[in-house]
């Protein structure tokens, strides 16, 4: 099925309400479940391109898994979501390992800034570190997005600053801290229009808030969602039920 068929289709699904909300479509708090509470860092990053059958536009984002993988995860996200941290403590390890570099699915990371002021500009600070290593060194941007989330308090935004990101940038290894504030001065409101049609992707999806995630069929063109903090049997679920449409 072409491109430009399954976009048809995508839109089709969502503004019927067919885009399946697994898990009922609402944040999931729920116990670990085999989750390792360590840091994932994937086998195989690449950056994506193109836009995907669903609409998503992957050019310069980073995606977790192999290129040829049967299902997407579309992964919005902000650095200041308590439950993105959640998901990425307790659920994306095992999700990584089990799903991700084993070739069944793969992850696009994607910036939906909606927690607090300083959203926009860690999305920046993230896309702007993408950059840098992309090509050369993908795991410094994992060890980055890890350490931007390590750094959460236990409430509020207010720990979100320029000089907490900095900080984390010249601390992670293989980051170069003043290639980064270069990219932000030259590339930084560039970079912010480029996140509205994705987050455009999602609302049309009904995913309000982050973090969200859209599982895509790319063959068939069959979605689903889900929405919170969901343990990995929820994802593992609803991979084996896109897969299977």
């Amino acid at each position: 099925m072409d491109r430009e068929d399954n976009i048809t289709r995508r839109r089709a699904l969502v503004a019927g309400g067919a885009v399946l909300a697994f898990g009922g479509g609402v944040a999931y708090l729920g116990s670990r479940s085999g989750g390792s509470g360590q840091q994932y860092v994937p086998d195989t990053t690449h950056a994506g391109t193109g836009t995907t059958g669903f609409g998503v536009e992957l050019d310069g984002r980073p995606v977790a898994g192999e290129r040829g993988a049967p299902v997407d995860i579309y992964y919005w996200t902000d650095y200041l979501c308590p439950f993105c941290k959640q998901f990425e403590v307790e659920t994306l390890p095992e999700l990584g390992r089990r799903q991700l570099d084993t070739g069944d699915a793969r992850l696009a990371v994607l910036p939906y800034p909606n927690i607090g002021e300083y959203s926009t500009p860690a999305a920046v600070w993230g896309r702007c570190v993408w950059s840098q290593v992309a090509d050369s060194n993908p795991e410094a941007f994992w060890n980055w997005h890890a350490a931007a989330y390590g750094e959460q308090s236990g409430s509020g935004t207010d720990w979100a600053d320029e000089e907490t990101f900095a900080a984390i940038t010249e601390q992670t290894d293989g980051v170069d801290l003043s290639t980064v504030e270069s990219c932000r001065e030259e590339r930084g409101s560039s970079i912010r229009e480029r996140f509205e049609p994705n987050v455009g992707v999602a609302r049309e999806a009904r995913i309000q808030g982050t973090p969200g995630f859209v599982l895509y069929n790319r063959d068939s063109g069959a979605a689903g969602k889900l929405v919170g903090a969901h343990p990995y049997e929820n994802f593992a679920d609803a991979i084996d039920r896109v897969k299977q449409a």
